[in-house]
């Protein structure tokens, strides 16, 4: 079998531009999310390619917007790996296309985050923007990879789409718990006499907002792990608990720190979608 000089070209040229693609994590985090993702609001697609690209960090434009209140909003993320300065900001338009439509800051700088789940307050929303306005929330941060960049940190970039509504018109429950990957212990299942698991009947899911406080209180309170179970009650229901339970007890067993605390970002995150 002979090759022409122009395919075996166009081959090598694949192969180096295969070599050259960043990375941004190892297993599923440089595979489905990168670094850091919104747990909520839903962010758009996700790109290797494009997350380093201001401002959103995603080929797509807005699609999927999520109803957002105009008092008391929350972002929460969805944090598998180490990251720094990062900053949230919205732009007013329809479709934000460069770095100076984001001319709102809407949470106070955080100077680093580690792996876990965190949930921040937004900041007064323009007495001018009303019930149906659309708005684009979006999330800057650094992060770094070795052999990527020379080692120096990278500055990452997502948005995630909203339309405001009224406070008293919000139903929605949002997962808003902050929790640590090292401070995440999977509780332990207990058994029935039978030496079954329990049941949905023996769980009660709490608010976020609950939770939330509950997490942010010191002395006594929830553990991270039960925090952690309050909020994926949260989302998919007191009986999802069972199964997240099992999960995480059994990845506990088989996992390194590092691999538990990836796939518990990605599933949490997968849950809330």
């Amino acid at each position: 079998m002979h090759f022409s000089g122009l395919a075996v070209l166009s081959l090598l040229s694949c192969l180096v531009r295969a070599q050259n693609t960043p990375k941004h994590g190892e297993g599923e985090e440089g595979k489905s999310m990168g670094p850091v993702a919104f747990l909520w609001p839903s962010d758009r697609p996700w790109t290797v390619q494009d997350d380093n690209i201001a401002p959103c960090g995603s080929p797509n434009g807005p699609s999927n917007r999520t109803l957002f209140p105009l008092d008391q909003g929350s972002v929460a993320l969805s944090i598998a790996d180490d990251a720094w300065h990062v900053a949230f900001r919205i732009s007013y338009e329809n479709d934000p296309k460069q770095q100076s439509d984001f001319g709102q800051q809407v949470v106070p700088n955080v100077t680093d985050i580690v792996p876990g789940h965190q949930c921040y307050k937004i900041g007064e929303i323009p007495s001018t923007v009303g019930p149906g306005a659309n708005a684009t929330i979006q999330l800057e941060y650094w992060a770094e990879f070795e052999g990527e960049n020379n080692g120096n940190n990278q500055s990452f970039f997502a948005c995630a789409d909203v339309t405001f509504v009224e406070a008293t018109d919000f139903k929605d429950q949002v997962p808003c718990f902050n929790v640590t990957s090292d401070d995440f212990n999977a509780p332990t299942p207990s058994t029935s006499a039978s030496g079954s698991m329990p049941t949905a009947s023996n769980l009660s899911a709490t608010s976020p907002a609950s939770s939330l406080a509950a997490s942010s209180s010191s002395g006594g309170g929830p553990s991270a792990g039960a925090k952690a179970g309050i909020a994926v009650g949260s989302i998919v229901g007191a009986a999802a608990i069972i199964g997240a339970i099992a999960f995480l007890v059994l990845r506990r067993r088989k996992s390194a720190q590092k691999s538990k605390a990836d796939q518990y970002e990605l599933r949490a995150k997968t849950l809330s979608t």
